[in-house]
């Protein structure tokens, strides 16, 4: 079936196969795998069971003439009377006034619209005047070809061709989940005679979907392991023993449980590909710290890279104070270097004087070169997109790449999309920090707001105030950075000082507020999500967002990281006067809850997978019918089942030879992007 051209079917006319084309239709294979977007059911359903306002078809004969009534602007009313099963109703239909010379006395008709309260009148959307044979119609939506003859065609090629469709899943796993046949599923999908076909070929199509994806990703996990093609970077386990040992601060449990795997996988033959991900100030940071001078210890180069500026700036000065103690060469690369820095960093790693590098997107330069990479980490990492990822780990032979991640991924999604991932999870937050006290407020009470600030800057502290724009916009009326600033410094005048930050603002223009903020020069800072990613003032025990509304779960979430960077009470303010229902229970949700993990689910329920992991890695996900957030209980049950017939070493065997082939393609074609 897949080398079958429609356009060498006779049936099927030039023209028709030209229309498919255009919506990449090309095979017999592709047009049965071209499953309708909707079905509209025509089963008439008896008045004893009808409901008001509910769409249904019903049908009856005709007991009166039609009478047609204009409007307005050409709008037409007609009306007439419908015995159904014995009760006399009153049928009105907008603009079908063509057809009043077919309404008269016993005429059958079936009508599809709704009851009024009363269940007297019907409001008719849809008229026919013939009994079908099949109550259920596929809609196709294939542009320039009626949808019957679509159905007509997809008739006939499952006639000609139905018999030669392979069922790929095993007989004893179709029984153990109680799946259909292949051919029953494509047979029923596109040519239903009831919903219980349809709902059998829908749950067989997406199993079959969800099943596939499961086995490529765990394919790639399995091989990059079992068949290893990495460098086992053999670094000195005493000296990092001796570097943690020296450290200000006892790691966590769970930080010293992702050091051992990181560890591992770097020691390993198998290229590393893990992520690491935990929350806002769970020390994700000394993490990388102790992974990348460990590949030092082997001579090899560590590189980390950061989505900003500003963050790049801090891991510099704390990987300076982290290694004071040790003989490394550390240096950032980013735009606001003079050319000579660049060149002199440039040389360096060029000829291995420089151990680690920490960059910005500048890493991903062509000129930017290293003598010997052995570690690549990439912080914020869903900030990247995969050909940025795939860049700088291509700037090594064969080199490991940990991932980080202070956006809590949800189980649905690292089921499905970090599949061939390790994960490493810091859950647990070092010394004895609060969880931050969150309220959702309207303006009206930006009184207490004040005061609460007040308070803060009397005991030293210091304050977040963050605005969905920087300026005032014609468009929408929301808090701007710019206006928030000149209220706040002539509010707060002879109280303390107010700075501004944004991403308009020059790198160094940053640099210096944040300088003067981590210095305590500036108490207030209004700002934009600019400071979402990273920041780390550990003074700052307060955020106040306006407009909170505007934000997404996991950017409210992410703000309010920031505030939760030291043993003090922290607290967080989310102000809005939102009254749209989906923005009030986001909000509620962030104050009920500060775990990171509940909220990312409860955010991928509400807002769907979205951009999580940059270039809409998402939609790389090309499920005809699956859909990872509403399926994800059968996403459950595939991936248990992947798991078990890659881990057997099923997929090998000699009935799971056409997945097999499928998957192996797939894993060569992954393979050769990455080398």
């Amino acid at each position: 079936m897949k080398d079958v051209l429609l356009s060498s079917l006779e049936y099927i006319s030039p023209r028709q196969a030209q229309l498919f084309k255009r919506h990449e239709i090309l095979t017999v294979e592709d047009l049965l795998l071209n499953f309708p977007t909707k079905f509209d059911d025509y089963t008439i359903i008896s008045i004893k069971d009808a409901e008001p306002e509910v769409p249904l078809t019903i049908a009856g004969v005709v007991q009166s003439k039609a009478t047609v009534t204009t409007i307005k602007n050409k709008l037409t009313l007609m009306t007439f009377y419908v015995d159904v099963e014995g009760r006399r109703i009153r049928v009105s239909i907008f603009n079908r006034h063509f057809l009043k010379n077919r309404i008269f006395y016993g005429v059958y008709v079936r009508l599809t619209g709704k009851f009024n309260a009363n269940m007297k009148a019907f409001t008719a959307s849809e008229i026919s005047f013939e009994e079908l044979s099949n109550n259920i119609t596929p809609v196709f939506n294939i542009k320039g070809i009626n949808n019957n003859k679509v159905l007509e065609i997809k008739e006939r090629v499952f006639e000609d061709f139905g018999e030669k469709i392979i069922d790929i899943l095993p007989e004893d796993l179709r029984t153990r989940y109680n799946l259909i046949s292949r051919f029953h599923a494509l047979k029923f999908i596109n040519i239903p005679e009831d919903q219980k076909e349809i709902k059998l070929a829908i749950k067989r199509i997406k199993f079959e979907e969800l099943l596939l994806y499961q086995l490529k990703i765990k394919y790639l996990l399995y091989m990059r392991k079992n068949f290893p093609q990495g460098v086992a970077i053999k670094y000195d386990q005493s000296k990092v023993e001796e570097f943690i040992k020296k450290l200000p601060f006892v790691l966590t449990r769970d930080q010293k449980q992702a050091v051992s795997e990181i560890l591992n996988d770097i020691g390993s033959h198998f290229k590393m590909n893990r992520l690491l991900q935990g929350e806002v100030g769970s020390g994700k940071t000394v993490v990388a710290a102790i992974s990348l001078y460990a590949v030092t210890t082997a001579g090899y180069q560590g590189a980390i890279m950061v989505p900003t500026e500003v963050l790049a700036q801090q891991h510099y000065k704390t990987f300076k104070k982290l290694f004071e103690n040790v003989n490394l060469k550390i240096e950032m690369l980013s735009a606001s270097i003079t050319a000579k820095e660049r060149k002199e960093i440039l040389d360096g790693l060029l000829t291995q004087e420089i151990d680690i590098v920490i960059g910005t997107h500048s890493l991903f330069g062509k000129e930017v070169a290293f003598s010997k990479l052995g570690l690549v980490i990439t912080d914020e990492e869903h900030r990247f997109g995969v050909k940025q990822r795939v860049s700088i780990v291509g700037k090594g032979h064969l080199i490991d790449h940990l991932k980080m991640s202070a956006t809590p991924i949800p189980r649905t999604l690292a089921i499905s999309l970090l599949g061939d991932s390790d994960i490493s999870v810091i859950r647990t937050l070092p010394g004895n920090r609060k969880e931050p006290i969150t309220k959702y407020l309207h303006y009206q009470d930006m009184t207490l707001v004040h005061e609460h600030i007040l308070n803060e800057i009397e005991r030293g502290r210091q304050v977040y105030i963050i605005t969905p724009m920087i300026e005032e916009s014609v468009v929408m009326e929301l808090e701007n950075a710019t206006d928030i600033y000149e209220k706040y410094k002539s509010r707060y005048q002879g109280i303390c000082e107010v700075g501004l930050i944004h991403s308009r603002l020059k790198n160094q223009e940053k640099e210096e507020v944040m300088q003067l903020f981590q210095e305590n020069k500036i108490q207030i800072l209004v700002s934009t999500s600019v400071i979402e990613v990273g920041v780390n003032v550990i003074n700052a025990t307060t955020c106040v967002i306006l407009d909170a509304d505007r934000f997404g779960i996991a950017q409210l979430h992410q703000m309010r990281g920031r505030v939760r960077r030291s043993d003090e009470q922290a607290y967080c303010f989310l102000v809005s006067d939102s009254t749209a229902e989906t923005a009030i229970a986001r909000l509620k949700l962030v104050e009920e809850n500060n775990d990171g993990f509940v909220l990312a689910e409860e955010d991928l329920i509400m807002r769907g997978p979205g951009d999580l992991f940059g270039e809409k890695q998402t939609g790389n996900i090309a499920f005809k019918m699956a859909d990872i957030v509403l399926d994800r209980d059968l996403l459950e049950v595939a991936n248990t089942e992947a798991e078990a017939i890659i881990n057997e070493e099923r997929i090998f065997s000699e009935e799971y030879q056409e997945i097999h082939e499928m998957v192996h393609q797939n894993y060569l074609e992954k393979k050769e992007m990455l080398d």
